[in-house]
């Protein structure tokens, strides 16, 4: 009889102790993630203890806990600074916030396993895991934004960075909101910093995992904005699910969608954890009473939405000229402007020169001395004419025949200059002279065949 009521009593106890365990109580600093390796929860909030919730299984279960830390290192630092990321099966890696130092929890117990330092250069970097390796994109270090992308070799146990095959690929930024796909990531917003100057971004890109390749998609509905800005920044956490003030938000970023339900229960939402399928949630609630301890509950997303959901587009396809940097533009204004100032000077180089280029030579009387429009015609009319035929315009009583040769020579010069002048030609190519064929000491003096001379007189 005593046996029988012993297992009356353990059967009636068994639904009583299951109903106990769908909920937990954790404090705001509680480490948390999800598993798709395992379907499971994991949740670390005590140096002595941590939690785990299998889909499968439906109830939390309870593990005791070792750490083996560095001595410098106390379980509140390690708590508040290492963020736990699933990269296989029963296998969890606890990562730096700043990137360097990594732990694994095996055999319940954490113990630190790589070869590499507190590197504090990554800070509110994007933290996520792809095919069994932990990735950090972005982060704030060593007093700048960084678009840094690096991931955890598990053989050599050190960070390597990560090998881009585009040019183009994000600014540097901190805060980086992040959605894992299987074979995209998707890097929404962030903040970028100047010393003292903050600038929130608003531009979405897609990294493919596979070729290796950011692209640049669009920019960002300024309510999603709104929206993750109240929200707040965890380094691990996958924004596929969020909330802010009584919105719960779902992203479709494939579709390039969100959808916003409406309710005051999510005032009191603390952390939403969806599963790989977008089936269950890791629901972290605050109860009225308390405000720096969470309960923790794993329900169906479905239990969650509240009302018919609103539906937005999540960005829009950015103009081209927007995708052109700042320093591109910067050397395209340089380049316009150097040819700006080169065309100018070209034309009025033109404009200089063109006085000297050659123009229908003809000859009119108002542009010379009577002296001089009578030679002109004299030599036109007989096209070549001996030199010594100009004596007589110079000739005077008592004049040496030197004297007179040197009047006669400036005359000549001085009216080539002139008709240089006029026509826009070589001076020495104007009344050339030449020797006489039959007498070399005598010299003919031809006319230009390309000048005109316009009326007589």
């Amino acid at each position: 009889m005593t046996t029988t009521l012993r297992c009356l009593l353990l059967l009636l106890l068994a639904p009583l102790g299951y109903h106990a365990q769908q909920t937990i109580k954790v404090s705001n600093e509680a480490q948390m993630v999800y598993s798709k390796y395992d379907e499971s929860y994991l949740v670390l909030d005590d140096s002595t203890h941590y939690y785990t919730y299998a889909l499968r299984q439906g109830v939390w279960k309870k593990h005791n806990l070792h750490i083996a830390l560095d001595p410098e290192l106390t379980f509140e630092q390690f708590r508040g600074r290492f963020y736990p990321i699933a990269v296989a099966k029963n296998r969890y890696l606890f990562v730096m916030d700043g990137c360097g130092m990594v732990f694994a929890l095996k055999n319940d117990t954490i113990r630190r396993i790589d070869n590499s330092y507190d590197q504090k250069n990554q800070f509110n970097s994007a933290v996520y895991e792809h095919d069994g390796q932990v990735f950090m994109f972005g982060g704030y270090g060593l007093f700048e934004v960084k678009n840094t992308h690096t991931s955890f070799d598990n053989v050599s146990k050190e960070w390597f960075q990560v090998v881009r095959n585009s040019k183009e690929c994000p600014s540097g930024r901190s805060s980086v909101y992040f959605i894992k796909e299987p074979t995209a990531l998707y890097i929404l917003g962030g903040v970028e910093q100047r010393f003292s100057k903050y600038k929130i971004c608003n531009d979405i890109w897609r990294f493919d995992l596979r070729q290796q390749k950011w692209k640049l998609l669009g920019e960002l509905n300024a309510n999603f904005l709104k929206r993750t800005e109240i929200r707040g920044f965890v380094q691990n956490k996958d924004y596929r699910i969020f909330h802010s003030n009584n919105k719960l938000t779902l992203v479709d970023v494939a579709n390039n969608k969100y959808y916003s339900y409406t309710s005051n229960r999510y005032f009191t939402y603390f952390r939403m954890l969806p599963d790989h399928r977008m089936q269950r949630v890791l629901l972290g609630a605050h109860p009225s009473v308390s405000t720096d301890q969470l309960t923790l509950k794993v329900q169906d997303l479905s239990s969650l939405l509240q009302g018919r959901p609103q539906e937005y587009y999540l960005y829009k396809p950015i103009s081209i000229f927007k995708q052109v940097s700042f320093d591109t533009y910067l050397w395209i204004s340089i380049l316009l402007n150097l040819g700006f100032f080169f065309l100018l000077f070209y034309a009025r180089r033109i404009t200089k020169t063109s006085w000297y280029r050659p123009k229908n030579a003809i000859l009119k009387r108002s542009d010379f001395s009577e002296m001089e429009w009578v030679v002109l015609q004299l030599i036109k009319d007989k096209e070549e004419l001996e030199l010594s035929a100009l004596n007589d315009f110079f000739d005077e009583p008592g004049l040496s025949h030197e004297t007179l040769k040197k009047r006669r020579e400036s005359f000549v010069k001085a009216l080539r200059i002139k008709l240089a002048l006029l026509t826009r030609r070589d001076v020495e190519t104007l009344l050339p002279e030449s020797k006489h064929p039959l007498d070399k000491r005598m010299k003919i003096i031809s006319w230009n065949k390309d000048m005109e001379i316009k009326g007589k007189g």
